[in-house]
């Protein structure tokens, strides 16, 4: 990356903007410095954020598709944004581990949700399984 460091910006949001809208693409990173921001897909509430360094965009800049939520100030909020994300990412590989604890976080807990659920609603036990695909895909570095 350029040592000017212009792939990264601090911005102001005031209370109910959209940082990110559900379907949009955009290659955008937000970094939470201050204030609240609330996640909903399909119209339904997800979450409320409120802790400082919480990052907005990863899955769309990550997986190349659109967001799959739309995440909008409660309050008016700090953002550090980083435009043009995946190339900072790949300038900087520490981070991406960042990411990727981060969202292994989001998936523990996530799947601690599901099991409470199933508990509460009898039914057959299953098993979640990656695809085989996957396996395939971890020894070609061009995926």
């Amino acid at each position: 990356m350029a040592e000017d460091e212009s792939w990264l910006t601090f911005d102001f949001y005031p209370a109910g903007t959209d940082l990110i809208e559900q379907g949009g693409t955009g290659g955008t990173l937000f970094v939470l410095k201050s204030g609240e921001v609330e996640v909903k897909r399909d119209g339904r509430f997800v979450a409320s954020i409120r802790q400082s360094g919480a990052i907005f965009g990863e899955m769309s800049v990550l997986l190349g598709q659109p967001h799959s939520a739309t995440v909008t100030t409660v309050t008016d909020v700090q953002v550090f944004v980083i435009t043009d994300a995946l190339a900072v990412l790949e300038a900087h590989p520490n981070w991406l581990m960042q990411i990727a604890r981060l969202l292994a976080q989001r998936i523990n807990s996530t799947t601690a949700q599901l099991v409470k659920l199933r508990e509460q609603v009898a039914g057959e036990d299953e098993v979640m399984v990656l695809p085989g695909n996957l396996f395939r895909s971890w020894t070609d570095p061009q995926v």
